[in-house]
């Protein structure tokens, strides 16, 4: 077999004397949790190619969705190519336009908003018909409140990382995660695009849109709609009577949109840096995994 013995003394790459990467990715791999569709989902699966022992090298396959860990969606997971000007925002991941996917911007702390849900939701035992209405929709007060908290200014084409704190229940406990994340709606989407012009946004929320706008949820997530009409008497059909609204707007716009932040985003809370978030160039993707990663403004 091929062995190559490893000699430190000619190592010379040293990281301690570089700029410092902040990862904000999540893994993925074979037990990485899938948005909780009704009905059998297939997990990621990686059946190995060759291996060490006989071929001198280790190759597998990937089979799995695209939508999964930290990732990007592009346009034509949610429009219609009509909706999309393709030749400006482009419409698959391949066609993303690389300059809109880095830039400054500000990580802003929400983590708050994890500790009172925890409380509510101690407070209730996790019974969905003590809690009230435990689920938060993020609005524009919420950006300025932190934006505020950490002396920090949102600028015409900057990029927008939200860490809510949910990033704990990832993999931990993925009921909290994806049914009960703090995410936006159209109101937050149409400030954030409008009147901000923002150029991306992530957070760590298992999508775009918070939980109850997917419409019809009695069909989409049966069980959210249940315990939200046990919590509050209401009828999600009625409260929130859109699908994925921030997709649509995001990807019509050309904001690029990441879901499933965390990493080491807790390191670089409150700060503006440059954040980037490259897609890969696959021309049949309607969405694709990403390295979301930011650094000091500067550095280089």
């Amino acid at each position: 077999m091929a062995y190559m013995p490893l000699d430190k003394s000619k190592l010379y790459l040293d990281k301690k004397n570089m700029t410092k990467i902040y990862d904000m990715s999540n893994p993925w791999g074979m037990d990485t949790p899938l948005w909780p569709f009704p009905g059998p989902r297939a997990d990621l699966a990686f059946p190995r190619g060759q291996y060490l022992g006989r071929f001198h090298k280790r190759t597998c396959t990937f089979t799995g969705t695209l939508h999964a860990g930290t990732h990007i969606d592009a346009p034509n997971h949610t429009l219609h190519e009509e909706e999309v000007d393709r030749e400006r925002n482009g419409y698959t991941l391949a066609e993303l336009p690389l300059e809109y996917c880095i830039g400054t911007g500000v990580v802003l702390d929400m983590r708050y908003l994890k500790d009172e849900f925890e409380a509510k939701w101690n407070a209730a035992n996790g019974d969905p018909s003590k809690m009230g209405n435990i689920w938060v929709e993020l609005t524009p007060e919420h950006f300025e409140k932190a934006l505020k908290k950490d002396n920090l200014e949102l600028r015409e084409f900057d990029w927008v990382v939200v860490n809510t704190g949910f990033q704990d229940f990832w993999r931990v406990n993925n009921d909290k995660y994806y049914n009960y994340y703090p995410g936006m709606g159209p109101e937050c989407a149409k400030w954030l695009v409008h009147e901000k012009h923002i150029k991306g946004i992530a957070g760590t929320w298992g999508a775009s849109d918070a939980p109850l706008w997917h419409h019809p949820l009695k069909e989409q997530m049966p069980w959210l709609a249940t315990a939200y009409t046990q919590a509050t008497g209401l009828d999600a059909a009625v409260t929130h009577p859109d699908y994925e609204y921030c997709h649509r707007l995001f990807g019509q716009q050309g904001v690029i949109a990441v879901e499933n932040a965390g990493g080491e985003i807790d390191e670089c809370t409150g700060k503006r840096l440059t954040i980037c978030a490259m897609p890969f160039r696959c021309e049949m993707a309607d969405g694709g995994f990403t390295r979301l990663i930011a650094w000091e403004e500067g550095s280089f």
